[in-house]
């Protein structure tokens, strides 16, 4: 079996009410809370925080919060004027990343950048103590390393990959004001991650598990819609989003080349302006058939125990496409695309110029 090490930097509370945990964790001290739209108010996670917070500490907001770097900049402002001792993020991927790199960016603002860039490493170095609670399930970033930022006003981006959150709260209530379509995304995003962790794991303990978690993610979704309202199978998404990231799946990859979705999924981001659910869950079936030609065992594996297809890989592909859109979500872009605009993005890939061309015609209708 091939060496490997488990994470264990941040603590994950399931909670049902997470308030109780927040006023302990928060007692006595300043805290920001970092937030998106008018979301977290939809779906009482702003009350719950607020209550929490103010019952033994004092509360300082970040609202309209992005991935954007200018935001994380107003966010680490707020932190020095206000002699922060907490971050809480709330939401979805954006919001978890922005709040990371805040807690981060407190103690390296002057090279935050750079660590974005992955120029230098931020794992084990100082930040302000962390809680991510996910309102919108499927990123995993509240259990992951990555924090994604974007500056809109030089065209770069880029993840800073080493940031952890001390605390990750995991409350089913709280995605239950998504609609049907935005509560597939929350599935599909976590599956696919899921996936791409999985495949190719020679570890067959890490692997079984990795399975195991797939179909009941895609379970819960069936479940979700029948029912919108049952916490349970909303727990089971939540659970399995956060799995994808913890570190505990893909124990015995020899090879990495799944992960190779995260760098394609930045193309109809940039091209069409996709959000990151939409181009992720789009392109993964075009791309496992782009990548069976060279990994031809794996991906058949794949199919076959996590779907039951065993068709050939064309098939298993088109079979995925259906199931997607079966759940709910439209898995093509509206667009056009050519090899030059393609090569302006920069992304690290195996594959070739002429096959991620083809990727990403495929996903155009």
């Amino acid at each position: 079996m091939k060496d490997f090490t488990l994470r264990k930097d941040t603590k994950l509370l399931f909670r049902g009410d997470p308030t109780a945990d927040l006023a302990e964790l928060t007692a006595g001290k300043k805290v920001l809370f970092v937030y998106g739209g008018g979301s977290v108010k939809k779906n009482g996670c702003y009350d719950d925080v607020k209550k929490a917070v103010e019952s033994g500490g004092v509360l300082f907001e970040h609202g309209n919060a992005s991935r954007e770097l200018a935001q994380i900049e107003q966010g680490i402002q707020l932190v020095k004027e206000h002699g922060i001792d907490l971050v809480i993020g709330a939401g979805g991927a954006s919001i978890m990343d922005c709040a990371k790199l805040i807690a981060f960016g407190a103690f390296h603002t002057d090279d935050l950048w750079d660590y974005v860039k992955g120029e230098k490493n931020p794992y084990g170095q100082e930040k302000l103590p962390l809680i991510l609670m996910p309102t919108y399930p499927s990123s995993g970033s509240e259990y992951g390393l990555g924090a994604v930022s974007a500056d809109s006003r030089t065209g770069e981006f880029g993840t800073a990959y080493g940031i952890a959150a001390d605390t990750a709260i995991l409350v089913p209530k709280y995605s239950m004001s998504l609609d049907a379509e935005m509560t597939a995304y929350t599935a599909l995003v976590a599956l696919v991650q899921l996936s791409a962790s999985t495949i190719g794991d020679k570890n067959p303990v890490s692997y079984d598990i990795g399975i195991s978690v797939i179909r009941n993610v895609l379970s819960a979704a069936k479940t979700l819609q029948e029912n919108p309202n049952d916490a349970d199978a909303r727990g089971v998404i939540l659970y399995g989003a956060s799995i994808s990231t913890s570190g505990r799946l893909g124990l015995g990859k020899e090879e990495n080349y799944a992960y190779d979705i995260y760098e394609l999924e930045f193309i109809p981001e940039v091209l069409y302006g996709a959000t990151y659910r939409k181009s992720l869950t789009t392109l993964f079936p075009r791309f496992l058939k782009a990548m069976a030609k060279y990994h031809d065992v794996d991906i058949r594996r794949y199919f076959k125990d996590a779907f039951g297809y065993e068709g050939n890989i064309e098939e298993s592909a088109d079979a995925m496409i259906k199931l997607f859109e079966s759940l709910g979500v439209n898995m093509y872009f509206d667009g056009e695309v050519s090899a030059e605009a393609i090569k302006e993005i920069d992304i690290a890939t195996s594959l070739s110029a002429d096959e991620v061309m083809e990727i990403i015609s495929d996903c155009l209708c």
